[in-house]
């Protein structure tokens, strides 16, 4: 049984898995089928209870790295809700007060009581428009923090803000400690697949192809989604033999192993662009070298490895 202190994030998890379905079927029809949708449920708790039971959803670090954050955010809101909810009473009393002013006179001036409630729904506008920018701004402080953790939502591979910040480790160093390579790695034909499936099959082929990825790989390794449907492998303590040995492992797997969607078989295959690591590289450069390998990999007939030196 799963502890009570740790349901909310694992719902929170869940209902993040349920939103990313939902969205990209929404890019292809307007409506949604009881089947599909129970689906959808079924997919996003598999993922969650996978995720949880394998080890990557890291509930500890998960609580311990964002509570603080998510707090502050939270509190920000309280205090933001109890200003506008102040602000907006002292606006009700001065109605209430307008309403009395009016009530005990016996002869009503128009011109008065419209010059009062022009500057009345003034006050509200304004207060309303307030908290609506409050709102905005906490929203934008949401998605900055959603960015900085490391696992991308969908695939659970590690994200590309993950990857910049690994690099920029690496990178700082004035010698390298090892030898170290970068895979990018494109899905071959991966908007047919889209077209022809539609797009919770896609998705489940992105999940496919990460835990795949994942799983050929050594410890020290690590599968980035960069964007789409592309992702990064940075190999350590290998050299250029090795590098192209193992790209040429994950070129066969992915060949051998189809994924499944509602009993159809969808054949997947990737093109690959390899290039090594230097002193004195540059993220930037090290993206450009392994995206001209891979052009020329899709240029070459695609579902093989080109490098870049």
């Amino acid at each position: 049984m799963v502890e009570t202190n740790l349901v909310n994030p694992l719902l929170i998890h869940f209902c993040r898995e349920l939103t990313i379905q939902l969205d990209s079927l929404s890019n292809s029809q307007a409506t949604i089928n009881p089947t599909e949708f129970a689906e959808l449920i079924a997919t996003a708790t598999h993922e969650v209870l996978d995720a949880y039971v394998s080890g990557e959803f890291d509930l500890q670090a998960y609580r311990s790295s964002t509570t603080e954050e998510y707090k502050e955010l939270a509190q920000k809101s309280i205090d933001s809700y109890a200003a506008t909810n102040m602000k907006i009473g002292e606006i009700t009393e001065r109605h209430a007060e307008l309403l009395g002013e009016t009530t005990a006179s016996a002869l009503i001036d128009f011109g008065k009581i419209s010059e009062k409630f022009s500057a009345i729904q003034d006050h509200l506008s304004d207060e309303v428009t307030r908290a609506n920018d409050v709102i905005y701004t906490l929203l934008e402080q949401v998605k900055t923090l959603e960015m900085k953790t490391s696992l991308d939502p969908l695939t659970k591979a590690f994200n590309r803000y993950a990857l910049q910040e690994h690099l920029k480790a690496v990178l700082e160093k004035e010698k390298l400690d090892f030898e170290s390579f970068a895979l990018m790695i494109d899905v071959d034909n991966f908007k047919l697949i889209n077209d022809r499936f539609g797009h919770i099959a896609g998705d489940k082929v992105l999940i496919f192809i990460a835990k795949l990825l994942k799983k050929a790989l050594r410890d020290g390794d690590r599968v980035y989604r960069f964007g789409g449907e592309e992702f990064i492998i940075l190999l350590n303590r290998t050299d250029s033999a090795g590098a192209q040995l193992v790209a040429e492992r994950l070129l066969n797997l992915c060949r051998n192993n189809k994924p499944l969607f509602q009993n159809q078989q969808i054949p997947v295959t990737l093109s690959i662009g390899l290039t090594k690591i230097i002193e004195g590289d540059t993220m930037d450069a090290i993206i450009t070298r392994s995206d001209v390998a891979l052009y020329r990999a899709k240029k070459n007939g695609k579902d093989r490895l080109e490098m870049e030196f």
